[in-house]
């Protein structure tokens, strides 16, 4: 199985649901805080994980996927394309599961108690 075919047959289907199951409480300034979490963890995990290759704490099949390479510092950074989307898909996945607990807050037309 590749990377991507992990995504596919496992990920996706998730992430489908999630948005179902939160589709009527999914609001824009979700959306807005979802994206700068992603933000953050790309930021944040990237590079860590791109030194844990470089050192090679742990490697992948570069056969099985697409490579995505920069030169910053004089090294060499590499990861696959699928890593980078699996730290945006469980951030939005995690972000749906909190999303989906989180009390409902009243609409403006409610009448106050």
């Amino acid at each position: 199985m590749t990377y991507f075919t992990f995504h596919l047959t496992f990920n996706l289907p998730a992430l489908l649901l999630l948005l179902w199951l939160t589709r009527r409480r999914l609001r824009p300034t979700h959306w807005k805080w979802i994206a700068m979490v992603c933000g953050i963890v790309i930021v944040a995990t990237a590079p860590w994980d791109n030194w844990a290759v470089y050192r090679r704490i742990w490697d992948f099949d570069w056969a099985r996927v697409t490579p995505v390479e920069v030169l910053l510092g004089g090294v060499r950074w590499r990861l696959p394309a699928e890593e980078y989307a699996f730290f945006f898909i469980e951030t939005v996945l995690i972000s749906l599961v909190t999303i989906l607990f989180l009390p409902v807050a009243p609409s403006k037309n409610s009448p106050r108690a």
